[in-house]
């Protein structure tokens, strides 16, 4: 590549680069959709603090709520999680929009691990191998989000690679608890702790 080539590239990459930095109208129905989210997986915290505590082991009832938030969540992104799309909702006016599909793919995995832990709780997955979905699914979700696009400002980037974070703290946190039962401490402190960072992050998100 000659001198020219390279200035050319440069200068795409500093237009590129400023691109993040112009600018930006805060988007109120993407603020709403991530602060309802941060209000609903702050609800999840406590309940996983419930189930383990004195008092959910008391009321077998409590462990029921768990899957609660994920479910309010997954369906209301999956009717309403993008203010451009077109109601109702069709293939069609989903697949364009690179944004939305992703946002679909995160809703559908709330969802997945929703109708797991719920069919854990009433003993219908009794298998141990249904844990390691848990796993996978937090997994794949933090990862997603170290990669979730869009117009996004660097400031966006940044929190979303936090809420990755997080989602990954979150499923190492509950592999710990669960290959060691007798560390109490994983399961009833830690592991609401970050689940509470996922709430907090998506609560004071900002554009």
């Amino acid at each position: 590549m000659d001198g020219f080539g390279l200035l050319a590239l440069f200068l795409q990459s500093h237009d590129m680069a400023s691109m993040h930095d112009m600018p930006h109208t805060p988007d109120q129905f993407s603020l709403f959709n991530h602060h309802l989210a941060g209000v609903l997986i702050l609800f999840l915290a406590v309940f996983t603090f419930l189930e383990e505590s004195a008092f959910g082991k008391a009321h077998s009832w409590v462990k029921y709520l768990w899957p609660m938030p994920l479910f309010a969540e997954a369906i209301f992104i999956i009717l309403r999680g993008d203010s451009e799309l077109q109601w109702p909702i069709r293939l069609a006016t989903i697949m364009p929009d690179a944004e939305a599909v992703q946002h679909k793919i995160f809703a559908l995995l709330a969802l997945g691990i929703a109708i797991i832990e719920f069919f854990r709780r009433t003993g219908r997955l009794s298998h141990p191998g249904w844990r390691y979905v848990f796993y996978g699914l937090m997994f794949v979700g933090g990862i997603f989000l170290f990669f979730h696009s869009g117009h996004h400002t660097m400031k966006i980037h940044y929190q979303h690679w936090a809420m990755g974070t997080w989602c990954v703290a979150v499923a190492v946190a509950r592999v710990g608890a669960d290959l060691k039962p007798r560390t109490t401490w994983l399961p009833r402190y830690l592991l609401p702790l970050f689940i509470m960072g996922v709430g907090l992050q998506l609560f004071f998100y900002v554009e």
